[in-house]
């Protein structure tokens, strides 16, 4: 298979031609590493690594050698057996994205209304406190833009479920779908407490995702 392009092709040792590489069998031809182990447990020759001296030898595998693996019964059983098990794997991971998804449009979450001025000033004084270096303080000229920006970041943050319930995803397959659940649900439920805020909530659906502490995505 050629590698186009935009791909070109991976650096092996002089004189290698007619030999592959284990990167060969794997990503050109789609051998496992089980499968290198089984059928070609020894390598045809070994030759210095093109990368580093301080390597260790790169081991090619003749491709007539290969290919006469690739035309035995044992290993056409051995690929299909490797092909059905990744296919259920990835049917149990789909199936536990779907749990996970279920499971973030069913959690109740809170948010505790305040005052529409004491919010704001308390979002200005929430950002104020996390500034990082370069970063300029925001106060009574402060765009409404940013204002807005920054009273859903601390409604996020400190007035609602938000943490806590996401925490509950840690180590979760299908974290990251969860996550985008809860975080676009949070956000409706801030535009529906203080619609002055339905455009940044808008706007922070498409922002990249940022999980909190515990919890990994995908």
């Amino acid at each position: 298979m050629s590698r186009g392009k935009h791909h070109p092709p991976r650096p092996k040792p002089a004189g290698s031609e007619g030999f592959l590489i284990a990167a060969d069998l794997k990503k050109d031809r789609g051998w496992t590493d089980t499968q290198i182990k089984a059928f070609l447990p020894e390598p045809d020759r070994t030759a210095r690594n093109p990368f580093s001296r301080k390597a260790a030898p790169m081991k090619l595998y003749a491709l007539e050698r290969v290919e006469s693996v690739e035309e035995t019964e044992e290993f056409r059983r051995a690929r299909e057996a490797s092909r059905n098990r990744q296919v259920a794997a990835r049917e149990r991971a789909l199936e536990k994205k779907k749990e996970a998804v279920a499971l973030a449009h069913s959690l109740e979450l809170r948010i505790v209304p305040e005052p529409w001025d004491e919010v704001q000033a308390k979002a200005l004084e929430h950002y104020n406190a996390r500034l990082r270096r370069n970063q300029s303080p925001a106060g009574p000229r402060t765009s409404q833009a940013r204002r807005d920006r920054m009273t859903v970041n601390y409604l996020r943050h400190r007035q609602t479920s938000y943490e806590e319930e996401l925490k509950g995803f840690k180590g979760v397959v299908g974290v990251g779908e969860a996550y985008l659940v809860v975080r676009n649900r949070i956000l409706d439920l801030i535009a529906q407490t203080y619609p002055a805020l339905q455009a940044e909530c808008d706007r922070q659906k498409f922002d990249a995702p940022d999980l909190p502490d515990g919890v990994r995505g995908l």
